[in-house]
């Protein structure tokens, strides 16, 4: 029997496609987002990372900031002119669920993102916009429903350009990785990058720019293979970690190394990541370098963080893991909530 994850991997494309459509028909007024003058995004773990990617992918046009605050409450400057995204895929996380009363009694102007839950309730009752998308998966696997609301909402309030064409453009790349990566592909890059890591903790390097791609690396091989893995952006990594590496031991052996590339890689990052390399290879297991695929920046993010999860979840069906249970986070909220 095929592992539910595989299928979710399978219909994520689909997903993508799905979310513009309920945003585009959310009837929204707009005149009630007027005069925003920065972006929050506030979740947990799979909720936040859309957060992470909106920020990685609308950093260099938008000219409002936009930040990811994973935690119970919100910085100061928050106030009648934040547009304040509350995400939460059950609708139930209590950091996220405190956040938004945070939000509320600064006046910002908030919509929600959820399946249900106590989110949906408080946002029905303060009379708060809410996109309601499909319930019942594992958060992580509901990347494209938690993002993709937020790019279309942005375009309706004016706050970007239109994105129509790149957003075509990523689900037509997408559906091109899904025939790639799907286990019925033959030379599958997922299927072999997952068999080349097992039995090592992961080193996940990326450019500053990609840095939602690598959390989501990590986070992924957490969850899903419930591997060790960690991340570091370059070149900040350059100017501290790269000191540890360099011994080599026993230790560092026990390390693969993936460099996630993108072809709009700067000059001197290129020269960065082949000298890091260079210094490195012979102190770990193995280097692999994975280059993002697609036209736009949107389309080039989405394929690192598509391969991710195909990855993560193939390391974790050949080590006899199951991706979909985390029992470690279920135990951790029931601790809590018999407190």
């Amino acid at each position: 029997k095929m592992n539910e994850m595989l299928k979710y991997l399978e219909d994520f494309p689909v997903q993508c496609e799905q979310a513009v459509q309920i945003t585009k028909k959310y009837p929204i007024d707009v005149k009630r987002y007027d005069s925003i003058h920065q972006v929050v995004v506030c979740g947990m773990g799979g909720s936040a990372a859309g957060g992470d990617l909106l920020k990685s992918y609308l950093q260099r046009e938008a000219n409002i900031p936009i930040e990811v605050n994973r935690g119970y409450l919100l910085p100061q400057y928050v106030g009648e002119n934040t547009l304040v995204f509350v995400i939460s895929y059950s609708g139930n996380t209590e950091e996220t669920l405190s956040a938004y009363q945070d939000a509320l009694s600064r006046s910002a102007k908030i919509i929600a993102i959820t399946s249900g839950g106590k989110l949906k309730e408080l946002c029905q009752k303060d009379g708060i916009d809410i996109i309601e998308i499909i319930g019942g998966m594992p958060p992580r696997a509901t990347f494209g429903y938690l993002f993709f609301p937020m790019v279309t909402l942005l375009e309706r309030l004016g706050l970007i350009g239109s994105k129509e064409e790149e957003i075509r453009e990523t689900i037509q790349n997408l559906q091109l990785l899904c025939k790639q990566y799907n286990p019925r592909s033959k030379a599958n890059l997922a299927k072999e990058l997952s068999e080349r890591i097992k039995g090592h903790f992961l080193l996940i390097y990326a450019p500053e720019h990609l840095a939602a791609c690598a959390v989501r690396w990590k986070n992924q091989f957490n969850e899903n293979s419930k591997s060790i893995a960690f991340f570091s952006l370059l070149p900040e990594m350059n100017h501290n970690e790269i000191e540890v590496w360099a011994s080599g031991s026993e230790f560092t052996k026990k390390f693969y190394l993936i460099f996630l590339r993108d072809s709009a890689e700067n000059e001197r990052i290129k020269q960065r990541i082949i000298i890091t390399e260079s210094i490195l290879k012979d102190k770990v297991a193995g280097v692999q370098h994975v280059t993002s695929s697609g036209k736009s920046l949107l389309s080039r993010l989405h394929s690192l963080v598509y391969l991710s999860d195909w990855v993560s979840t193939y390391l974790a069906l050949i080590s006899s893991v199951d991706p979909i249970p985390t029992p470690m986070i279920d135990l951790l909220k029931k601790r809590l909530s018999q407190l």
